[in-house]
């Protein structure tokens, strides 16, 4: 299966690189998955575009960066979504770290679907400045 990961960020330069480090890690762990990245810049005025190039010069799999100067993450996400080509639409925060099955889960999910189908996962929050809830 194909699968597009969406991932809007804005002025996270600094806390970018868990999040940009474990897609890396989930898209090794791939298998025969088909996996692109589109990561979208919302108007950063800090050095996040700079960061998204350096990380995706470095990627063996396809990353497209796709810059959307209207602030908002609903005109991020429909910006983004307009570059994803793969079968597979998953979308994760700037601010989350994948599991290393990431995309076989993902996969697995949709296998199990008879249709179309919006499916979420479990979200572990492990960032102290995140709590309490």
């Amino acid at each position: 299966m194909d699968v597009s990961l969406l991932v809007c960020t804005r002025n996270r330069a600094s806390s970018l690189a868990a999040t940009l480090e474990s897609v890396e890690r989930a898209a090794a762990y791939a298998g025969n998955t088909t996996v692109e990245i589109v990561l979208v810049d919302n108007g950063s005025v800090d050095d996040t575009p700079q960061r998204l190039a350096q990380w995706q010069a470095r990627q063996t799999f396809p990353v497209h960066l796709v810059h959307e100067p209207n602030p908002g993450l609903a005109r991020a996400r429909n910006t983004g979504l307009a570059h994803c080509t793969g079968r597979i639409i998953a979308m994760t925060d700037d601010d989350c770290v994948l599991h290393q099955d990431y995309f076989a889960a993902v996969c697995a999910a949709f296998q199990r679907a008879s249709g179309p189908a919006i499916i979420g996962g479990r979200i572990l929050l492990g960032n102290p400045a995140d709590l309490p809830v």
